[in-house]
Order: structure tokens, then C-alpha cells, then sequence
């Protein structure tokens, strides 16, 4: 802008000296092409346009010029007004040609961050996942190996086999069952297919989950309450890793002597309660990760969990698991 106001200011000192008329456009074409191409369209015309008025007037009205007016005003104006209209176009042109591909370079580099962020949140879902099923079937097998590999020498020492005999049982099923789902995590961590054996666990295993905690001394009830029919392999997956970690926290920390395990069939909801008569919550509770992936687990699904201490003494874990209607198969 300031060059153009320079051109604009000399140009009018030449006319004003009395030199010959000359044509404004071409002495002003670079400039104007430059304020074109800087985003001073209007300016650019406005000048332009005003000078190309006053080198016309001037040379018909100079008595000196000698020019036909028509021709003048005809011939010459139509072509400094098109060579005008084609520079400010041309600067404009350049202008939103670089203003599209700087906005389609941003769109890309955005793009990219987003493809980036994207990734990244697709490998945090993925090792809070692996993380939750690592903690839970081992968890689980972790307390009950311990609890019976501690019946097994209590019996041993009291001159029962049967009963050490039974506690080693559980403990090979026990184990035999977190080796499996070790084998498919490490398998699933080196990108390996799924193997035939590899089985998403649900309600059907839950009496087994019932019975390795009852073996351990503690009294187990399982209640089912509704028409129990199949749900989604996630939903039932849920609700499976619920009632275990619920039952691992019983044999872990809760000292308990009773727990009450409740699955609820609704119309349109899956709830999985898991109560026991033990001294509730205490400071172990809160420092572990067993709560927490327990709430991201349902909180994945759309549901709640209730997780806090019985007025009466002990404490409940209830999952309520929602269930699109269409998804939901009547029994057979």
C-alpha cells in the first residue's frame, strides 16, 4: 500500500508539471498487481479506477492532446479499463490461489494430528483393556490359589488328603484356566489369530467363578432372578468380569463369611449384584485397580455400578448393564 500511494502521488505531480498525457494502467500494473495479491482489492481498484478518470478527462479536455474524445473515451478507456480489470483479477487470483493451499496444507497437517491422536487413543483403549483383563483373571487366580494352597496345608497337617486333594484341584483348574487367558493376551499382543480355544467367558461361567471362591471356605449363594436368556457377548463378557473381581475383593479383603451372588434379568437390562457380610470397604479398597476397571468396564457399555458399604456391615458391588431392545433374544 505504501508503494501504490507513492506511484499514485508521483503520477499525479506529472500531471500536475504539464507533461504529456500518458496511460495509468501499465506505469501502475506492477503495484496494483501487488496490492491485488496482498488482499487491497477495493483499494487497488479505487485507485486505479480513480487515475484511469483523470488520465481520460485530462486528455480530452487538454487542449494540447488533440485527441478525438470518442476515440479516447471509447478505444482507449475500454482497453485500459480491461488491461486494469485484468491485473487487480490476476493479483486477486494469486492471492486465493495461495490462501486455498495454505488452507488445504492446515487442513492436511490437521489431518494428520487427528489420524495421530486418533492412533494414540486407540492404543490407550487397547492397554486399559488388556490391563483390566490382566488384573482380573489374574487377580482372581492369584486369591484363590493362595486361599487353597493354604486350605491344602491346613488339611495336609490335620491328616486329610481328600480335602488337600481337593484344594490341589482347584488349584490346577484354576491355573489351567488364567494360563489360557495369558496364552490369548500375549497372543493377541503379537498380533497372532484367535485360536479355537479362545472363547469369550460369560453367565454360563459364573457358577464356576461360585463354586472356586465356595471351595475356599467362604458361603457363596447364587440367585437368579427374571427369564435368564443369551445377551450380547459383551454385556454377559461384562458381567462376568464383575461378579469375578467382586468375589476376588471378597477373599482379598472383606474377611467375609457370606456373599450373596444375584443375577437379574430385566426387560431391557442386565444386573449382576454381588454382597457379602464382611467389614466393607476399608483402606485396601480404595488403593487398588479393581474398582476402577470394574466402573470403566460398564461405564464402556453405557451402564452404572454401585459399589459402597451395607448399612447392615459388609459390602455391595452392583453393575446395572442397559440393553438396546432390538438386541435382546427371547429364550427358547
Amino acid at each position: 500500500m505504501p508503494a501504490l500511494w507513492a506511484n499514485a502521488v508521483l503520477i499525479y505531480g506529472y500531471y500536475v508539471a504539464g507533461f504529456p498525457a500518458i496511460g495509468l494502467v501499465l506505469p501502475l500494473a506492477p503495484v496494483l498487481f501487488t496490492a491485488a495479491r496482498s488482499g487491497h482489492l477495493r483499494m487497488g481498484a479505487v485507485v486505479g479506477g480513480s487515475f484511469l478518470g483523470l488520465s481520460l478527462v485530462y486528455r480530452v479536455v487538454s487542449p494540447d492532446e488533440g485527441h478525438d474524445p470518442l476515440l479516447v473515451l471509447g478505444y482507449d478507456g475500454a482497453m485500459s479499463s480491461a488491461l486494469l480489470f485484468a491485473v487487480l483479477a490476476l493479483g486477486d487470483a494469486v492471492r486465493s490461489r495461495r490462501g486455498w493451499q495454505a488452507e488445504l496444507a492446515d487442513r492436511l497437517r490437521r489431518a494428520e494430528e487427528e489420524r495421530d491422536a486418533h492412533a494414540s487413543r486407540l492404543v490407550d483403549a487397547e492397554r486399559l483393556r488388556i490391563a483390566r483383563d490382566v488384573h482380573d483373571s489374574l487377580g482372581h487366580a492369584v486369591a484363590v490359589v493362595t486361599l487353597h494352597a493354604a486350605v491344602a496345608t491346613e488339611a495336609l497337617d490335620d491328616g486329610d488328603p481328600a480335602a488337600a486333594r481337593r484344594a490341589v484341584e482347584t488349584i490346577r483348574a484354576v491355573s489351567r484356566d488364567v494360563l489360557g487367558d495369558l496364552r490369548d493376551t500375549v497372543g493377541l499382543l503379537r498380533g497372532e489369530p484367535a485360536g479355537s480355544e479362545c472363547r469369550t467367558r460369560g453367565l454360563a461361567d459364573v457358577p464356576d467363578l461360585v463354586a472356586a471362591t465356595a471351595a475356599a471356605g467362604v458361603v457363596v449363594r447364587l440367585a437368579v432372578d427374571g427369564d435368564p436368556r443369551p445377551w450380547p457377548a459383551a454385556v454377559e463378557a461384562t458381567a462376568h468380569r464383575v461378579v469375578q473381581e467382586a468375589l476376588t475383593n471378597v477373599l482379598r479383603h472383606a474377611h467375609a463369611t457370606a456373599v450373596t451372588v444375584t443375577v437379574t434379568h430385566g426387560a431391557d437390562s442386565l444386573t449382576v449384584t454381588v454382597e457379602d457380610d464382611g467389614r466393607g470397604s476399608g483402606d485396601a479398597e480404595g488403593t487398588g485397580h479393581g474398582l476402577a476397571g470394574m466402573r470403566e468396564r460398564v461405564a464402556l457399555l453405557g451402564g452404572r455400578l454401585l459399589a459402597a458399604d451395607r448399612p447392615g456391615g459388609g459390602f455391595t458391588v452392583s453393575a446395572l448393564l442397559p440393553v438396546a431392545a432390538g438386541r435382546v433374544r427371547t429364550p427358547a
